[in-house]
């Protein structure tokens, strides 16, 4: 049994769950891991093993099946380096999915949005276009993703920080940054004078509706950071604006934050 097959048995055993949207373009990066949280009630820390790791440190072998103990879990980590189109965004989109099947009482991110994503974008044998198989090492993958709302509910005063719902994958780096600036466009086709000097910044109303979901995009990607975009916006990634009418366009909350 490959390392692919596993997951995909561990993926067709996974446990019955109980009771503007932003698309990320870039390499692929997919780990499979299994979750045990060490310790207990507020205190307890989430320990996560890469599974090839996991089946080191218990002895399995390639051909042995991957048995999960009690109190564990399976998810998978998955990682759109987003600098690789553009190096003025400094940061990963990652998102650690819970393998978990819906049930009667509460649906799942996994089966309702990931899962049809991936094999609606590599085929219902998405685990072997996206994961090792035998020898053979994971292949190089860009795609685009979007980051929708999980479905899963939230708890009060958190945030609904998206899984990704996968979309389109190219056959090479150069196919995945055209489709992205087909969605994006570099600033110097938007026929805006970045160099313009009228009034001390660009009015809220002025932005380009590009530039303004660009932002928004950015600001969802950070899990609604707005400190970390502030500091990505700062390397003018969309074009020379002030950062702070910007993230106010964006309907972005600035409470707090120094300019």
């Amino acid at each position: 049994m490959s390392f692919a097959d596993k997951v995909k048995k561990l993926v067709d055993e996974a446990p019955v769950a109980s009771t503007g949207v932003n698309v990320n373009f870039g390499p692929l990066v997919v780990t499979p891991l299994v979750l045990k949280w060490q310790g207990r009630g507020q205190g307890a820390k989430p320990d996560k093993t890469p599974l090839d790791q996991y089946m080191k440190d218990h002895g399995l072998s390639e051909s042995d099946d991957v048995e999960l103990e009690a109190g564990e879990s399976f998810q998978i980590h998955f990682d759109i380096d987003v600098s690789e189109l553009n190096p003025n965004l400094d940061f990963h989109y990652e998102r650690d999915v819970a393998i978990l099947e819906s049930g009667e009482k509460q649906k799942t991110s996994w089966a309702e949005i990931v899962q049809p994503s991936l094999e609606k974008t590599f085929g219902k044998d998405w685990y072997n276009k996206i994961l090792p198989n035998g020898k053979k090492a994971a292949p190089v993958l860009f795609v685009a993703a979007e980051n929708v709302d999980a479905v899963e509910p939230v708890k009060k005063g958190g945030k609904n920080y998206g899984v990704p719902k996968f979309i389109a994958v190219y056959k090479d780096l150069d196919a995945c940054r055209k489709a992205r600036d087909e969605r994006y466009p570099p600033r110097e086709e938007t026929g805006v004078d970045l160099e313009s000097d009228d009034d001390e910044g660009v009015a809220d109303d002025s932005f380009p509706e590009d530039v303004i979901s660009q932002v928004k995009d950015l600001y969802n990607s950070t899990r609604k950071n707005p400190k970390q975009t502030k500091k990505m916006l700062e390397s003018n990634p969309f074009g020379e604006y002030d950062v702070k009418e910007l993230m106010q366009a964006a309907e972005i909350d600035i409470t707090g934050i120094k300019f």
